[in-house]
Order: structure tokens, then C-alpha cells, then sequence
């Protein structure tokens, strides 16, 4: 599927940060700091989330938060969606970045406030939504 019909579709975007960020999120939005914009995956299955926090993101955090994004809501336009280039992770497929400095919140975008990493799961575990 392609950028463009994920976003006319109005399918979902999830970012997964430390639990700890919630409220300076909910005050400030999410914000691109350290990449080209701000980092989401195209999957809400939790074993995909598991790969991505114990694979990828360099946090000694035991708990995150997990917000959704969805096009309208977020004004979420297709050319502002971009492919990640992290082509060793097993998720990288799934992953984009959403070019813009800022997407403001509130607490019904947030899909679960203290997502426990856990242990990561074997490639098989996740091939199938990959």
C-alpha cells in the first residue's frame, strides 16, 4: 500500500516513547529532535512494539507509551510521510517518519500508557505482520 492510500484509507500511525515523556508530550506535542521527523510504525500488534523497544530504541525505560496518530486527526498529508531507512531491523518495513516539527496530543490518542517492554520476540513471533 502506498503512502498516499494509507492516509486517504485514515489508517494509524503509532510512536512509542518512555512512559516517562507523557506529560511534557501532552504539554508540548511530539516533536522531531534527533532524525528527520517523528518516528511511527504501521502496526498495533504488540510483539511488533516489543521488537521496536527492544531492538531499536536505546532507553533504559521498563515501561512506554504508545500514541496513535491517524491522518485527519493529526493533519497527517501524504507527502509529509517518509520511508525509514533502517533496512537491518526486522520492522523496518513498517516504519516511517512523519515530516513535521510538531504533533500535538491529547489523552485519546494514547493507546497505552505503560506498555512493558518485556522480553523481545524471535523474528517468527513477527514475520507474518511484516
Amino acid at each position: 500500500m502506498t503512502a498516499r492510500e494509507y492516509i486517504e484509507q485514515d489508517l494509524p500511525f503509532y510512536h512509542i516513547t518512555p512512559s516517562d515523556n507523557r506529560d511534557s508530550i501532552l504539554v508540548h506535542g511530539l516533536r522531531a529532535k534527533r532524525c528527520n521527523g517523528i518516528c511511527v510504525v504501521r502496526s498495533d500488534y504488540q510483539k511488533i512494539w516489543k521488537e521496536i523497544i527492544n531492538g531499536q530504541l536505546n532507553y533504559p525505560a521498563q515501561h512506554y507509551l504508545v500514541i496513535k496518530l491517524t491522518p485527519r486527526k493529526h493533519n497527517i498529508r501524504y507527502e509529509e510521510v517518509a520511508l525509514d531507512s533502517t533496512e537491518e531491523d526486522d520492522t523496518g518495513p513498517l516504519q516511517n517518519y512523519i515530516v513535521k516539527e510538531r504533533i500535538m496530543i491529547d489523552e485519546s490518542d494514547i493507546v497505552e500508557n505503560s506498555f512493558d517492554r518485556g522480553i523481545r520476540p524471535d523474528f517468527n513471533e513477527i514475520s507474518e505482520y511484516v
